[in-house]
């Protein structure tokens, strides 16, 4: 990794030089690798199922062998048969019989991915982070058909902009990506791939749920002979919530009430094929989050979102192909942090007396706009060896942008929340510009043996930046401290090497060895955030998280059964957390800007961003799937990871497992095609003992959540369903948390009935 700091220097100087040094790399492996991918095309196989009808639909898929699907977040034209890496897919079929009503809910079930029980509408969006394997942090890059959907300043994923009726599948790729997609791609890659247009029909899904829920989604479909193909989308959701804190905790949150939500989404994308060899898309379109979190009188999350994508891809007569892309998004984020107190007098006001007046106020307040632009540009050829082979090279740009004016309030002095005066304002901006250069190289130097070699360098400036605070006394401002921050830039290499070998006509066994990174986003350099008695000092001089890991794992198919199993083990260092600062003398400069020398300016307990904590991720995932009958599939899965912080300089203890990390996790599903038209299915997912803290000190003991649902066609356009989720009604937490007043619970018993209509 190349780690300095000089002002001004922006992507295009370094980068220029930095691209000849990796396509110089990539020549040099080709002879030593024999290098070679052929690619076939596949894609369009993957289209043609698709169909109008949603029962033909779902006989297609399962009729369809999912190795012949090709795994988009590969970067190449490499199938699902080939994957070196643990890499699943969720076909439409699936999606449409599953008793979920998120994406993030739905990637749950996937073995090995570490998504909380309590569904995103319910949470902070600042706090939406997909984990893979136990590691930490937002590790898992997200993408919507090859376009990253992360928040531009705080890097969290964007579940909102994708409604699960737009989806016609989704591939979840475990293991260390930067080698090809760089920065985020730390553990893994979603990509979700949506629905294209094949005909004129019409596509009307609507459903109700317990908690008030409603979910409507219409699409519609133009289909010319000229190669032209439009989709225009919208979708409403609206949850009244539930109560997502203990009711233990209830007497020292109050005002909380249910977590509710609204979602809109409206788009538009054109597709045009003017030729066998060239293709290209255009697509619009607007989201709109707007969460209630926990029901408080002054507390809201809205976020806007106008976002635009365009790409063209042309194939050649020597089998090369040309994919380009790029996209634009601007978010606003309008964020209210809702408190409440009982007014005991004018002078107290506290959370533990309920004889008293109950006032609500807004503790914080954030207007946070964003944006970001980005493109890429990958080149696959096919290199004539025996073996037959190809080989990618791709460029990728983006630069995001942001800034946050936080406003901390005093608690009120009368039932009036006007009454809630100034504490303090924070500022903070910056920007980022990220570049890199990738090559992937595979081969079969062996008829039985595929061999991948990718390597990245990315390099990245962060400029522009300002951070300052502003204290106000009675109602009137003091001076401003802070002030503008050095720009900086880094640079980090990734390379990754995987084998996969056919050991046997159905036995396949694989490997991989990676490195991948994870920079400190906008928030962690920039933003100040706070309440009356702390803050949190962002540190612009943070360094990126680095992991190196590897898995092996092996793939068998015996007639209708089919069974994986892999282990892996990562080692993350300088992972971006925060700690206290216990004394004047010992705080860094940051911290002294801001606060000043005695740290006078800011509230009593002052924390500060920092690579202060080393962790190892290390596990063993085994799914298996059986076809006893044409109509009946059987499936599971078990989970054990362990994961613990190595070395800390936080204070947390190591050798111990991370909270809200479970050391086993299982789940068995069952589907039954009863008659044409009538289908059922079950599931079931078990959580074993943990703590959600690191500390140990909040403990969840294991419990097992149960789903059901149904499906019924009335006729070739028709079909009504619906399902539960937690048919038991368990109440329990597997969010991360350090007390106990901030546990979410995961979703409680819900049914949902609803129909779908193709027309």
């Amino acid at each position: 990794m190349i780690c300095h700091r000089q002002p001004r220097r922006t992507v295009r100087d370094h980068f220029r030089s930095t691209a000849a040094r990796a396509a110089s790399a990539a020549r040099r492996a080709l002879p030593l690798l024999l290098v070679v991918a052929a690619a076939r095309g596949a894609g369009a196989q993957a289209a043609s199922r698709q169909t109008s009808d949603s029962s033909a639909r779902r006989a297609a898929d399962t009729a369809a062998t999912l190795g012949a699907v090709v795994v988009s977040a590969s970067r190449s034209t490499t199938t699902l048969q080939q994957m070196p890496l643990h890499t699943s897919v969720i076909r439409q079929a699936e999606i449409e019989q599953s008793p979920q009503r998120s994406l993030d809910q739905l990637l749950r079930n996937v073995p090995g991915v570490n998504m909380p029980g309590a569904p995103f509408y319910t949470t902070d969006p600042t706090g939406h982070q997909t984990r893979i394997r136990g590691v930490t942090n937002s590790t898992v890059l997200v993408l919507l058909d090859g376009v990253p959907i992360h928040d531009p300043f705080y890097n969290t994923t964007q579940w909102y902009k994708v409604p699960l009726s737009s989806i016609q599948r989704v591939e979840v790729v475990r293991g260390g990506n930067s080698s090809l997609w760089g920065n985020l791609a730390v553990t893994g890659v979603v990509n979700v791939i949506t629905k294209k247009p094949i005909d004129n029909s019409a596509q009307l899904d609507v459903n109700y749920q317990s908690l008030n829920t409603t979910n409507v989604a219409l699409a519609k479909n133009f289909f010319t002979s000229s190669g032209l193909a439009i989709r225009v989308t919208g979708s409403s959701f609206s949850t009244g919530g539930y109560q997502t804190t203990p009711k233990v905790s209830l007497g020292a949150v109050p005002g909380s009430a249910a977590s509710a939500a609204h979602n809109a989404n409206v788009g538009v994308a054109a597709y045009y094929a003017p030729t066998a060899s060239t293709d290209a898309f255009l697509r619009v379109g607007y989201d709109q989050q707007n969460e209630d979190i926990g029901g408080y009188r002054y507390g809201t999350n809205l976020q806007r979102s106008p976002d635009g994508s365009l790409g063209f891809s042309a194939s050649f007569a020597d089998g090369a192909r040309l994919d380009t892309r790029a996209w634009a998004q601007s978010v606003t984020f309008d964020k209210s942090n809702g408190a409440g107190c009982y007014l005991a007098s004018a002078a107290s006001c506290n959370t533990s007396s309920t004889a008293s007046p109950l006032v609500q106020y807004a503790n914080s307040h954030d207007f946070n706009p964003s944006h970001e632009l980005g493109a890429s540009a990958v080149y696959s050829t096919p290199v004539a060896t025996p073996g037959g082979s190809a080989m990618q090279f791709g460029v990728d740009y983006r630069t995001v942008g942001g800034e946050d004016n936080a406003t901390t309030y005093n608690k009120p002095t009368t039932t009036d929340a006007s009454s809630s005066t100034v504490n303090r304002t924070n500022y903070g901006r910056g920007t980022q510009q990220f570049a890199g250069a990738f090559v992937q190289a595979s081969a079969r130097p062996a008829d039985p043996l595929f061999v991948t070699l990718s390597m990245r360098y990315d390099y990245w400036v962060d400029q522009g930046g300002v951070a300052e605070m502003t204290r106000y006394t009675n109602g009137v401002a003091g001076a401003s401290t802070g002030g503008p921050i050095a720009d900086s830039h880094r640079g980090s290499f990734n390379p990754s090497l995987s084998l996969r070998y056919d050991l046997a006509p159905h036995v396949s066994l694989r490997a991989a060895a990676y490195r991948s990174f994870r920079a400190p986003g906008l928030n962690n350099l920039y933003r100040s955030y706070s309440s009356s008695t702390s803050i949190t000092i962002a540190n612009p001089t943070l360094s990126p998280q680095t992991l190196v890991g590897g898995e092996g794992g092996a793939d068998v198919t015996m007639g209708a059964v089919t069974l994986g199993a892999t282990a892996f083990h990562y080692y993350t260092k300088e992972l971006i957390a925060s700690y206290k600062i216990t004394s004047p003398n010992t705080a860094p400069a940051a911290v002294v800007a801001i606060c000043g020398a005695t740290l006078s300016n800011c509230p009593a307990n002052v924390n500060f961003n920092t690579n202060g904590q080393n962790a190892i991720a290390q596990g063993v995932e085994l799914d298996g799937g059986w076809h006893p009958a044409a109509a009946v599939s059987l499936h599971a899965s078990y989970t054990y990871t362990d994961s613990h912080y190595t070395s800390t300089t936080t204070g947390d203890p190591t050798g111990v497992q991370l909270g809200a990390i479970a050391k086993n996790v299982a789940t068995a599903d069952a589907t039954w095609q009863a008659t044409s038209h009538w289908s059922a299915s079950a599931g079931a997912r078990f959580n074993g003992k943990m703590y959600l803290d690191i500390q140990r000190t909040l403990p969840q003991i294991p419990f097992t959540t149960v789903q059901l649902g149904t499906t019924y066609r009335l006729n070739d356009g028709m079909e009504l369903y619906g399902t539960v989720v937690n048919l038991t009604d368990v109440r329990y937490t597997d969010s991360a948390t350090t007390s106990a007043s901030s546990e979410k619970l995961g979703m409680p018993r819900a049914f949902t009935a609803g129909v779908r209509y193709a027309f």
